[in-house]
């Protein structure tokens, strides 16, 4: 049995085996017995292309380690020889994967200017043991270094030995989130503040798995669920560019907040990608779209009449939806596929409660006058915080009357954010005065909290969880909703 070393030992994917599983389990579980990253069974995207590796490494000190997975035996080795092709002839080790370190490089030199990073080849033996490969073919075992093979009898120290027969550098080649977080398009959290995290867990397993017809996800603010959703669509239309998705925010300037994100994530990635089949809207555009009526109420006549928007719709913020037009999107959607977030009335099938904020945020109370208080914390913090890092959250009169105030007497410029107005036509990068219903997608570090009594414990619990820093909560006589707001933040 001849074998050429590109055609036949990369070439297409082997069937998998029992086997398997087990070994890349025990390779996985090294990322917490020691400082690798490690993904299995992951794509790279590269302006049209798509390359996927079965497994890779990052050591941020020796480098990345690719692994091709084969299923032959030794019975099928026994009497092989291996032709090696020319272009391994320069590889600085006798695996080949040179197509492959071609496109590492150019998508790390492109994002980060980073292109040297090492890059080593390994392979994974499924049916071949360590006490086997003593009796190969002489040709094989040139091409094959054993150094360079995860034999199916090793065991994670032994796997993680080998590996670290690389020599260490003495500086780093840059952090697991630079380097996947370029690599890896689908699990790169870019937020608001074109700050990049990777996915942890509970986010990967929803942007890997294959959707049931109905899917609620229960998700904290600041939990990344926004981008989620958004690197879930990306991803889907990815591996299947035929799909129509919609993606569903509840006012028009979350939705522009979104959509800045969604440019901001294909740019980053450097990937082609068919904005056509990816739409972000608000429920009032979806009732435009289907019955020629922005109102939020669904005509009883048409209530079940079905229409074909989308192969999939994911609503984000279902608990600042109408439930009317929430339980329409599961009728209309009943033969396709729906993600909701956050939904009251649906059973969860997935939870995403991990906030990549700080968990010190200071949350203090004063029993005050809640106007004087507010007129007085305002100038405080404008004199060493930057104004658009700062909210001030309240019902539509008092916020008319602050900013009148905030004119008059501190001479501090604030604006009235409306989220149902576009987000050009905004300036969010000074003081915002905002109501409780504005507040969706908005990003800042301290809050200002009025009018207490007269907002929904889940609103005013929105507006804390999404504060960075520091939240403070004026209030003027105590009550039920401020002891349970107590309960729940005094403690924590």
């Amino acid at each position: 049995m001849k074998k050429n070393f590109l055609t036949s030992f990369f070439g297409a994917s082997s069937q998998k085996h029992n086997n398997t599983n087990q070994i890349l389990s025990t390779i996985s579980s090294l990322s917490k017995r020691s400082n690798l990253f490690i993904y299995s069974a992951v794509d790279i995207y590269h302006h049209s292309q798509e390359y996927t590796i079965p497994l890779i490494i990052y050591d941020e000190y020796r480098g990345l380690y690719i692994f091709e997975i084969k299923d032959w035996s030794y019975d099928e080795l026994r009497n092989a020889t291996i032709k090696k092709a020319s272009n391994t002839l320069h590889s600085q080790n006798t695996l080949s994967y040179h197509s492959m370190h071609k496109v590492i490089e150019k998508k790390l030199n492109e994002i980060i200017h980073s292109a040297n990073v090492p890059i080593f080849n390994y392979l994974i033996m499924t049916h071949l043991s360590s006490y086997e490969y003593q009796s190969l073919n002489e040709s094989l075992k040139e091409n094959l270094p054993k150094k360079r093979i995860v034999f199916n009898n090793l065991n994670a120290t032994e796997i993680l030995t080998k590996l670290q027969t690389i020599e260490e550098s003495k500086r780093s080649f840059g952090t697991s989130k630079e380097v996947f977080g370029t690599l890896f398009t689908q699990y790169t959290i870019l937020d608001k503040e074109n700050k990049l995290s990777l996915c942890n867990e509970a986010q990967k397993e929803f942007i890997d798995k294959e959707l049931d017809t109905l899917t609620n996800i229960t998700a904290k603010p600041k939990s990344g669920k926004s981008s989620i959703l958004l690197l879930k669509a990306i991803f889907e239309i990815l591996k299947n560019p035929s799909l129509k998705i919609i993606i569903i925010k509840p006012t028009r300037l979350a939705k522009d907040i979104l959509h800045r994100q969604l440019l901001e994530i294909i740019e980053h990635g450097i990937i082609e990608f068919n904005f056509e089949h990816l739409e972000i809207m608000t429920p009032f555009e979806i009732n435009k779209k289907i019955f020629n009526d922005s109102s939020i109420e669904i005509p009883p006549k048409l209530i079940h009449k079905n229409f074909d928007l989308a192969d999939l719709i994911m609503c984000d913020d279902c608990n600042f939806i109408d439930e009317n037009f929430i339980a329409y999107l599961k009728y209309m959607q009943k033969k396709k596929k729906l993600v909701l977030v956050n939904d009251m009335n649906s059973q969860s099938t997935c939870q995403l409660n991990e906030s990549y904020l700080s968990q010190d945020k200071k949350i203090r109370f004063h029993k005050t006058n809640p106007y004087a208080k507010a007129l007085n914390i305002i100038p405080n913090l404008l004199n060493h915080i930057d104004p658009s890092n700062i909210v001030v959250v309240s019902n539509s009169l008092n916020r008319e009357k602050l900013n009148e105030d905030l004119k008059s007497f501190i001479k501090a410029k604030a604006i009235l954010l409306d989220s149902s107005t576009s987000l050009a036509s905004q300036e969010l990068n000074t003081l915002r005065l905002v109501t409780y219903k504005d507040l969706n997608e908005i990003s800042y570090s301290h809050a200002i909290l009025l009018d207490l009594e007269a907002t929904p414990f889940a609103e005013i619990e929105y507006a804390i969880d999404t504060a960075k820093e520091n939240v403070s909560l004026l209030y003027e006589e105590e009550s039920q909703m401020i002891n349970d707001l107590k309960e729940k933040y005094e403690s924590s």
